[in-house]
């Protein structure tokens, strides 16, 4: 019978617990911590991995007669449980007592009664954490509210502090008139766009007063009535509602008053294409993409996304009358465009397989967890994760069925990370606590049947197709998308490789994109003059002047515009659009560009 002394000192639970915290041990483990010591013939770890296997889910509820009919069991062990569980119980009822919960305005109305009848006007902030459960309430200023005076790090300063994953602000009129002033509305559009660029969504700024209160958050919704925060299990932001109030583009000197919002609603426990951070991401532009086609490109029977990403702008056009093309270098980008728009047949099996990875149970470390537990996730979650890939490999039976999971796995992957949204870093501290769980991809398979789905070189395929409609969204700038999205790639191949540094990153130097180097400009030349197409609609941020050298445009609006009309009549579209520049340099005044060609 093996002795605890008979164990290397690294593996027993005390040394591992100080070495790599409690999440490093099992439940076992932890218990023989608490145990001390064995009994005759048991050592602690196997006492403690008995004890745990006859109560399994009834461990919280197990007495002291309970353990004491384990051969072996005194007294005092018995209670040493037996007391921690108590403990414990204590504690945490009195946590979930004391927890409040922000579901929606009425929540935030009831918590700042006090606020009507002030003299004073005062800006509150409200802190929440991932379950919208209130982590601090903090008075920021007392006087009038000014937005010229008023700075975001004042509100995120004390979020990053306390990790908090939102915020929602509350403003007291003592005119007693609720109606947001114009002021309010300029505060309003400033804090939200601050709290998307740091990834602390700000999701409401409510008035209050003794003649009523007001809420964005509902009024932006036009909603009747309280309108809960969290919908489908999605988090609603002002900076989301706002973008629909935007002024979408303007064509030349012709403003286009016209809102843009797409949103198409998943059905249960599945989830969509768009459900995704991905920087550069064209959701919330799909309407003033789709009005240029609509308005230049008559009767169009095939359309090409040559840099899809997430593929959200090809699945725009994806009906039964036109044919897709799609292509992304990332294999875990590749994966999804698979599933989503390069499947064509309905699998009857795939909820049934993604039931049986939900339920897999990982309590050993692997290749996931080791290197990412404890830092871009909790190690629960990484192994699990690293559980659920492995799993993959062996239960599915074809190369559409595995991108389906590996995507599945992705998008689940992308809603318990400790990130910002992408993984250049993690968050310092964790605070994503809710369980990996895979979904369904609400997939159309109707629209599928004549596209066509590429992991290429841009530079490469465009030699090879031919389409009525070429969509160009290169990256802008020195930023590689390989860097952000390396471990999502990294688990979509899993191919194991090293990793390297704090951020754990593969090699990956065959999927870095010319476009982000010094020739980028001679790349997207040899693009352009390669093009089978009709028509060409370029995306292209004008970042040209930012502070940040890395956020900086490779290639300038004239050697875009010299290109371009080397093939044909060009025009640009341009619509004011918040771009992600890491916080270094200022993102006023960045629009978003397309130019259209028309091809000679």
């Amino acid at each position: 019978m093996a002795k605890i002394k008979d164990i290397p000192k690294i593996d027993r639970p005390r040394e591992r617990f100080l070495k790599k915290g409690s999440d490093a041990l099992s439940k076992s483990d932890l218990l023989a911590i608490l145990l001390g010591t064995g009994i005759k013939g048991k050592n602690v770890q196997q006492l403690s991995q008995q004890i745990i296997k006859k109560f399994g889910k009834d461990f919280l509820h197990i007495t002291v007669e309970d353990l004491q009919e384990i051969s072996g069991i005194g007294q005092a062990k018995a209670l040493q449980i037996t007391a921690a569980i108590s403990l414990v119980k204590r504690f945490y009822d009195n946590n979930v007592t004391n927890e409040i919960t922000i579901r929606n305005s009425q929540d935030v109305f009831s918590l700042n009664y006090d606020l009507r009848d002030k003299k004073k006007e005062h800006l509150v902030c409200l802190y929440l954490n991932a379950r919208n459960v209130l982590l601090r309430k903090e008075i920021v200023s007392v006087g009038l509210l000014d937005k010229t005076l008023l700075h975001p790090r004042e509100i995120f300063y004390p979020a990053t502090e306390l990790n908090a994953a939102s915020v929602i602000l509350v403003h007291n009129h003592p005119s007693n008139d609720p109606s947001p002033s114009k002021k309010d509305t300029q505060i309003v559009n400033k804090i939200a766009q601050a709290g998307e660029i740091m990834g602390i969504p700000v999701i409401d700024f409510i008035i209050v007063s003794l003649s009523g209160n007001y809420s964005f958050f509902e009024k932006l919704k036009d909603q009747n009535r309280s309108f809960d925060y969290v919908a489908d299990g999605l988090q609603g932001t002002l900076f989301d509602l706002l973008e629909i109030e935007k002024t979408p583009y303007e064509v030349t000197i012709n403003k286009i008053e016209k809102s843009h919002f797409h949103f198409s609603k998943a059905r249960g426990n599945t989830f969509q294409l768009h459900n995704r951070r991905y920087l550069g991401n064209k959701h919330k532009l799909l309407g003033f993409i789709e009005d240029i086609v609509l308005e230049k490109c008559n009767g169009i029977k095939s359309f090409c996304d040559i840099f899809a990403g997430t593929g959200v702008v090809g699945e725009r056009f994806n009906k039964p009358e036109i044919k897709v093309i799609s292509n992304d270098l990332l294999f875990s980008n590749y994966a999804c465009l698979k599933a989503f728009l390069g499947t064509s047949a309905n699998f009857d099996k795939i909820a049934e397989k993604i039931e049986i990875l939900n339920k897999l149970q990982a309590t050993e470390d692997n290749y996931f967890s080791k290197y990412f537990g404890n830092t871009y996730f909790s190690l629960e979650n990484a192994r699990k994760i690293g559980a659920i890939r492995e799993e993959i490999e062996k239960i599915t039976e074809t190369e559409e069925e595995k991108n389906t999971l590996i995507c599945s796995l992705l998008y689940a992957v992308d809603k318990v990370a400790n990130t910002v949204g992408h993984y250049d870093a993690f968050r310092k501290d964790l605070d994503m606590i809710q369980s990996v769980k895979l979904l369904t991809p609400d997939i159309d398979y109707s629209n599928n049947a004549t596209n066509e789905i590429y992991k290429e070189d841009a530079n490469i395929l465009i030699r090879k197709i031919s389409s009525d409609v070429l969509y160009i969204d290169p990256p802008y700038n020195s930023r590689q998308y390989s860097d952000a999205y390396h471990l999502l790639e990294n688990l979509a191949e899993w191919k194991k490789p090293e990793v390297v540094g704090v951020a754990k990153k593969m090699d990956r130097s065959h999927i870095k994109s010319s476009y982000c180097l010094k020739n980028a400009t001679q790349v997207f030349e040899d693009l352009i003059r390669n093009a089978d197409c009709k028509h060409i609609l370029l995306s292209y941020n004008n970042t040209g002047d930012s502070k940040d050298g890395r956020s900086n445009a490779r290639i300038s609006d004239n050697d875009i515009l010299r290109i371009l009309k080397n093939k044909g009549k060009v025009e640009i579209f341009e619509r004011d659009y918040k771009a992600f520049t890491a916080g270094k340099s200022n993102g006023d005044g960045n629009a978003e560009r397309i130019f259209y060609c028309k091809v000679n």
